[in-house]
């Protein structure tokens, strides 16, 4: 199909959606999108880069699908994405496409009111966005609603595909995916969108896997590689500050606001500027908000730092969204992987990078959030290393945290370098967690019929019988299962306590975390 073919084709509202957005011409991704889901009945894998419209790219079509064809009672469209932030984002962005199109968007996870889900489950229709978790909790405490809610379900769309390829939690995925085909009787196409895939042709297979259909994965385009990277490498001074203050006042200098020359760096870049400020991990995040909120208070300045991880409340993370995406607002955001994927925030003046990338896809990924709207991606690694002492050995001098950085960005530029999947034979804690899962959902089974069920989930294919019944003895033997009277299985009293907990319908594995309260207002959490 030529591009005006593709858009003759759009519904008068999607024509009318281009049209406000002053877009002269269809990209290439979205033809590419285009012509796989009107020309075939295959699943599609999109891989572009960040802000190239991926998500407007499949919705256009499969929204005219929607209104080509006759849709009966129940969901049609299936969006699972990693992130609450981003389902709220998406949600937004696609309640705004179909305005005027009678197709409904619900969004379903641990932040939505229960009047709204509510109001799914009275009326199912149209597109349902979703968590891995919020799907595992629906089929195990509502599995007699979904034949109604999926019998008519015809795309499942995985946003940030890779973040659930070769992964506990995406292979999750793949089996709440094949428990939904066999419950509500349909075989559901399925669309991956990514950024960052580092082997497309893995990828495509795991997409695929179990859903009775050839998967597509149309080359991204080329695109020139052109950004601004800066690396600044400090080492902490610790007990050297007094000494430096000094030294600083002898000179007329500004004495430090705090003991960290790296952190007083990390203002100055940031300072007027609309920025984010990335860390590998909450206590990081944590650190570097307080660390710059400091800086301010002794130089006498606005607080400008918000932060953004998923351990704080749904309060606190709106507000830093809504003030990242008010072109107005000059707020900066210290923020975890929350904030590194798909989530639209505008333009940006500057991305930064505390301590290196923990991988080249996170690198892509948080890179990307910079330089939309024609401007190149823009990133400075602020890297921070204890300093070595005069008599320290070589491995203890040598800057690692530098080398990490470089061999990093260096690996892309040089070799197109990305992690690529990585496929599990014997997800055993998977089978674990689906074993109890499936006897809660659909009550008593026989051995047979439980190894049955389990054992053809896309995952478990590749796991013997002998291994799988190792698994129900040890677990009947630790009373996670229970036999009955007939020779059933039937969840046990140790399973029971398991399932109850909120933390079951997570598979990856969670830190311990206590409640923070101002008040009557929760803050957050922490580990």
């Amino acid at each position: 199909m030529t591009a005006d073919e593709v858009f003759a084709r759009f519904p008068t509202f999607v024509q009318e959606y281009i049209y406000s957005r002053g877009w002269d011409a269809l990209r290439q991704t979205q033809l590419d999108a285009a012509q796989v889901i009107f020309d075939s009945r295959d699943n599609l894998l999109l891989a572009s880069s960040t802000a190239s419209g991926k998500t407007e790219a499949v919705f256009f079509p499969i929204l005219t699908e929607l209104c080509e064809l006759p849709r009966g009672e129940g969901v049609s469209v299936l969006y699972i994405a990693p992130l609450k932030s981003l389902i709220n984002d998406q949600f937004f962005r696609l309640d705004e496409l179909l305005t005027e199109s009678g197709i409904p968007v619900f969004h379903w996870h641990g932040d939505v009111a229960s009047s709204q889900k509510t109001k799914l489950l009275k009326n199912p229709e149209g597109i349902l966005q979703i968590t891995p978790e919020s799907l595992e909790s629906l089929l195990l405490h509502r599995s007699n609603d979904v034949p109604r809610l999926f019998s008519q379900l015809r795309y499942v769309v995985l946003d940030e595909i890779h973040t659930m390829i070769g992964t506990d939690r995406g292979n999750q995925v793949l089996c709440l995916l094949s428990r939904i085909s066999r419950m509500a009787g349909c075989q559901p196409r399925r669309i991956g969108l990514s950024a960052t895939i580092g082997n497309p042709m893995l990828a495509a297979e795991w997409l695929g896997a179990g859903s009775g259909r050839d998967t597509v994965a149309p080359p991204p385009p080329a695109e020139a590689l052109s950004w601004r990277l800066g690396l600044a490498h400090f080492f902490i001074q610790n007990n050297a500050y007094d000494q430096t203050n000094a030294a600083a006042v002898e000179r007329g200098d500004k004495p430090l606001a705090v003991s960290d020359a790296g952190y007083e760096f990390l203002y100055d870049a940031v300072k007027g500027r609309k920025a984010l400020v990335f860390s590998n991990s909450r206590e990081e995040t944590e650190q570097v908000t307080a660390t710059l909120r400091q800086i301010a208070r002794a130089r006498g300045e606005r607080d400008r730092f918000l932060i953004h991880h998923g351990n704080l409340s749904a309060a606190l993370r709106e507000d830093a969204e809504i003030k990242m995406k008010d072109e107005a607002e000059d707020a900066v955001v210290c923020a975890t992987v929350t904030m590194e994927l798909g989530i639209d925030i505008g333009r940006l003046s500057r991305v930064v990078q505390v301590e290196s990338p923990v991988s080249v896809s996170a690198f892509l990924q948080r890179l990307g959030r910079s330089g939309r709207r024609g401007e190149p991606p823009e990133m400075l690694m602020l890297l921070r290393e204890e300093t070595p002492l005069p008599n320290d050995p070589l491995p203890e001098i040598i800057p690692w945290e530098l080398l990490r950085a470089v061999a990093t960005v260096q690996l892309y530029i040089d070799k197109r370098f990305i992690e690529p999947p990585i496929k599990k034979k014997m997800p055993l804690s998977l089978a674990f967690h689906q074993t109890l899962s499936i006897l809660a959902s659909a009550g008593e089974m026989t051995a047979r019929a439980l190894a049955e069920r389990v054992l053809t989930l896309p995952p478990m294919r590749e796991m013997d019988k002998e291994s799988y019944r190792t698994i129900l003895f040890s677990m009947v033997q630790s009373d996670y299962l229970a036999l009955t009277d007939d020779g059933g299985l039937i969840v046990g009293m140790a399973g029971e306590k398991i399932i109850g907990n909120y933390k079951f319908y997570a598979v990856f594995k969670d830190s311990e975390d206590y409640t923070v309260r101002h008040e009557a207002e929760e803050i957050g959490t922490i580990t």
